[in-house]
């Protein structure tokens, strides 16, 4: 026989409750970087990754989070399907996570899982909080007691999970217990069931204020813009540099022409002005990471519980739509948790809206360009305001017409506070940085060598020749050096004008100018309709032909930068084609606007209709349009 034959397989459906501490097991007994939160709704589909564990192969199915064994959400039902073998697929044996510090109601729904008839592994977590809280639990003791193989794990750190592993190739057990679930919890722990407020007790007394716990919030979120805006600004200029370097590079080593002008005008200046983005979405990725794991965030669902069923939603509606500042795609399918299925639509419909990490690139470009950095984090902030405030509005008719009737219930556990492990943050910033250079590697990359075709051809030869007889004619010395550089930047820009690039965006420039776009940036917005983060590779493409001079700072050399470009871009007629006013109206175009073809096949997939990604699409371009047309034509009147 084989090593290859002699290698068992077993299947394990790793199961438990909202904030146990499931997917941080899950992370460590597999290796793959997971992203750990402690709201329920995350998880929507289950996960399989396998792992070797001597001489067994270990099949890890990794399920959304259940409170008990009758689904109450489309996310509960993708667990108990699979569990009870709906699925026409069953596992061999069940790990349940248990959080010690809910004994009682953990053991409860453990009782629950023994009637599936299937082998049971406990993995016991947060013994170190139970402890902190003046409730200790022994995990032998337990184990003893409830008649399961059980090992106690630090989800943090991965202590025990070697362990766990070995349990889980091992023979599991079915035992049942005569003592109730509550009764056992009480008998094993140290101490009282009855005690004071607990230290997170505490802190909600303040955080969860109905006065104090909104403006805290607020205030955490603008705090959080802020530091976006400011702390990665040294990273994004070390990036910079590093862009003109490769560009100088190549210009030295290729002579001129369409290769050259290929590497260092499309991909150089097009891709490399996405990856100048990346500081910004790590930090802020950063942030969020540490709001969910640290148990801020399901505060922040219940702040905004009262308030989402203002506007026709649901406190649980917030778990999609704080998502989707990521990326929409996966807060559509978290809305599988909300049980009302008008709740669910509305929801779906206006996710789009909150600001994903596609629009963060635009929006720091744009504002680095025209607005001083004291007043950028607070318009970025606004930026984000106003997708939030637009879906409320949108949700609000929706469920006042088409979507009328039904509510959902919040219902929900808090889980205590505790401080993020920075390895848990860092698996989560990475897994969303490479998922993003993911994106620049393919899709950005060729679509801005498409880009670049159509800006780069075709090339009359009457303005190749022209500007060659006036480079001739131009004096010798610092004069003539300087009267050629200023050719070649005319010669660039004559081609530029005459690209099919330029057709395309003249023709459609007319239903843009309302908003005072010229055809470049009409160009980048139809660009963006694939997906949003064509938006600045395209500008940084078209902006990088010529047109504008060179952006000199003291002690390096030269390099044409977006934002300088942008600031020194001029109309035909010499206005400036682009203000601060033009560059708001832009940015809120961007912020309503729906330009993913991913996200709308993702509503098509989960309403099983075409009319609500039609609808989307629709209604949010249509918003957008009318947005950017108001705020120039009322800014222009009012004289900005």
């Amino acid at each position: 026989m084989t090593g290859a034959a002699a290698i068992a397989s077993r299947t394990v459906a790793l199961v438990g409750r909202a904030n146990a501490g499931k997917t941080s097991v899950a992370m460590h007994l597999t290796g793959a970087a997971r992203r750990p939160v402690n709201f329920p709704g995350t998880s929507v589909e289950r996960t399989v990754c396998r792992v070797r564990q001597g001489d067994t192969e270990l099949c890890i199915v990794d399920l959304p989070g259940v409170a008990s064994l009758r689904p109450i959400s489309r996310d509960e039902a993708v667990t108990l399907d699979y569990l009870s073998g709906a699925a026409r697929e069953r596992p061999d044996l069940i790990c349940v996570v248990l959080d010690a510090t809910k004994l009682p109601v953990e053991l409860r729904f453990l009782q629950q899982l023994r009637g599936l008839g299937l082998p049971l592994v406990v993995a016991l977590t947060k013994t170190d909080l139970a402890a902190t809280s003046g409730q200790p639990v022994d995990a032998e003791r337990l184990g003893r007691a409830i008649g399961l193989p059980l090992v106690a794990v630090d989800g943090s750190r991965g202590q025990g999970i070697a362990a766990l592993r070995e349990v889980l190739c091992g023979e599991a057990a079915m035992q049942s217990t005569s003592s109730s679930p509550t009764e056992l919890a009480e008998s094993l722990l140290d101490t009282p069931s009855s005690r004071g407020p607990s230290r997170s007790d505490r802190i909600d007394a303040f955080l969860l204020h109905p006065v104090l716990g909104p403006l805290v919030l607020v205030g955490v979120l603008l705090l959080a813009f802020q530091l976006v805006f400011t702390v990665a600004e040294p990273f994004m200029g070390w990036v910079e540099i590093g862009q003109g370097h490769v560009a100088a590079w190549i210009e030295a080593g290729l002579d001129e022409g369409a290769l050259r002008s290929l590497l260092v005008d499309g991909v150089v200046n097009g891709l490399g002005t996405i990856l100048l983005f990346v500081p910004q979405i790590a930090l802020l990725m950063a942030l969020v990471s540490v709001l969910e794991a640290s148990g801020y965030m399901a505060r922040a669902v219940f702040l905004l519980d009262r308030l989402l069923r203002r506007v026709g939603l649901t406190g649980k509606s917030f778990v999609p739509l704080s998502s989707s500042f990521a990326c929409a795609i996966p807060g559509i399918l978290a809305a599988r948790i909300i049980n009302d299925e008008r709740d669910r639509l509305a929801t779906i419909a206006v996710a789009p809206l909150m600001s994903c990490a596609a629009r963060l690139p635009v929006y720091v470009v744009l504002l680095a360009a025209f607005f001083p950095a004291h007043q950028a984090g607070l318009l970025l902030f606004l930026l984000y305001a106003l997708g939030i405030v637009t879906a409320f509005v949108v949700s609000f008719l929706l469920r006042k017409t088409m979507l009328r009737g039904g509510a959902s219930m919040l219902a929900m556990e808090m889980p205590v506070y505790h401080l993020p492990r920075l390895r848990q943050v860092g698996s989560q910033v990475w897994s969303s940085v490479r998922e993003f250079l993911r994106t620049a590697g393919t899709v950005i990359l060729a679509a801005t060598i498409v880009v670049w075709v159509l800006g780069y051809f075709p090339r009359p030869a009457e303005i190749g020749e022209r500007y060659e007889a006036l480079r001739v004619a131009a004096p010798a010395g610092e004069a003539g050096d300087a009267e050629r550089a200023r050719l070649d930047a005319d010669e660039a820009a004559a081609y530029l004008e005459q690209s099919w690039l330029a057709t395309i965006g003249r023709a459609v420039q007319p239903v843009f100018a309302p908003a005072g776009f010229d055809w470049k940036l009409t160009v980048g917005v139809l660009a963006a309709f694939p997906a949003r983060e064509l938006v600045v590779p395209t500008l940084g493409t078209l902006h990088s032909l010529g047109e504008v001079e060179a952006e000199t700072d003291a002690g390096a050399e030269s390099v044409v930068r977006l934002r300088t470009a942008l600031r020194q871009a001029r109309r035909e007629d010499g206005e400036p084609a682009m203000t601060g006013l033009i560059a708001l109206a832009a940015m809120a175009f961007f912020a309503l606007c729906s330009q993913c073809a991913s996200t709308l096949a993702a509503i098509r997939r989960e309403t099983h209709s075409w009319f609500w990604p039609i609808f989307t699409f629709g209604y949010m371009t249509g918003l957008a349009w009318l947005a950017a047309v108001g705020i120039y034509q009322v800014g222009s009147l009012l004289g900005f």
